[in-house]
């Protein structure tokens, strides 16, 4: 087995490295840079996100300030390589958006969205299923059901539970009380129109700005056909975290 460390750079983690290397060198696990067949993560969910890109399957270690979907323990290192070894586990397959722009894709895993760059309101259409409307605010993000946890609930308070679903929520519309729309994955055409003088958007993807979009310009949105693909040693509650009153 060869096992990728992915880790926040902070002095927090290294204890946690110490572990899963003595682990791994007792259990016979090969620590590598490249080739890896498993990637452990160790931080929160910016870790996370960061072993996501390897495109392989990801064991999530808790040691950050926020980590919704980390499950893993630093004091369940040690059980969990065991576990990978043994087969006892199960694999969680998250859904992923594939976000086109200027004869690029991307994948991400929480969100896309499309905001504003200056002061003031854009206007923005969208397409889908048969239908067109154009909105006018900040912007709209376009979530999975597991980025509806983040970004969105913060502009929204929706949280979606089911999977195969997007989020479309409206960032600050105007005269419209419409906050959310939760549709089946499906493709989704966002062009920035014009408000007679020419307009920039920022287009964002898991929090990092990757380009930007002029008026007249349109991006597309569509569930990816790759998944995420978390390993787990144990159920993770989906409304951990997110119902401050549930036990």
């Amino acid at each position: 087995m060869k096992l990728k460390i992915v880790a926040k750079n902070s002095q927090l983690v290294e204890p946690i490295i110490s572990r899963i290397k003595d682990a791994s060198k007792r259990l016979g696990i090969t620590l590598v840079d490249e080739g890896e067949e498993v990637v452990m993560a160790v931080g929160g969910d910016g870790t996370l996100l960061k072993a996501i890109k390897l495109d392989k399957p990801v064991i999530a270690v808790k040691a950050g300030r926020r980590g919704f979907l980390m499950d893993v323990e630093p004091s369940e290192v040690e059980e969990a390589l065991a576990k990978l070894l043994s087969g006892e586990y199960f694999r969680e397959e998250y859904d992923l958006l594939r976000l086109r722009y200027h004869g690029r894709s991307l994948d991400a895993f929480n969100e896309v969205g499309v905001l504003y760059d200056e002061p003031e309101s854009i206007l923005l259409s969208l397409d889908f299923m048969g239908n067109h409307f154009v909105m006018e605010g900040d912007g709209v993000l376009i979530s999975t059901p597991q980025g509806s946890s983040g970004w969105s609930m913060s502009v929204t308070g929706v949280y979606v539970l089911s999977k195969g679903v997007m989020e479309v929520s409206f960032v600050g519309p105007i005269l419209s009380p419409l906050k959310a729309l939760v549709i089946p994955g499906t493709n989704i055409k966002l062009r920035l129109e014009d408000k007679g003088h020419r307009q920039k958007a920022r287009l964002v993807s898991d929090g990092d700005i990757v380009d930007y979009i002029f008026t007249g310009e349109e991006v597309t949105i569509e569930p990816s056909p790759k998944k995420a693909i978390i390993l787990r040693f144990k159920k993770v509650d989906p409304l951990r975290g997110i119902i401050p009153w549930k036990g």
